[in-house]
């Protein structure tokens, strides 16, 4: 069963997702920001929870640059 995360966990991977994209340039592009909310919400799983963390992977690891 898929257990729900807390409102500030999610908050915390929108603005991950908010600040790697606008960093990389692809807010107007939805392929890649769906792209990159995958790999956070991936990397939120396997035990990321700090931001710092969290950004340095998605800037190294989602491909969209």
């Amino acid at each position: 069963m898929i257990e729900a995360i807390s409102k500030d966990d999610a908050r915390l991977c929108a603005s991950v997702v908010k600040e790697v994209a606008s960093a990389k340039g692809i807010t107007r592009d939805p392929a890649a920001i769906g792209k990159l909310t995958t790999t956070v919400a991936r990397l939120f799983n396997r035990g990321l929870r700090e931001k710092d963390q969290l950004i340095a992977a998605a800037m190294d690891g989602d491909g969209t640059a």
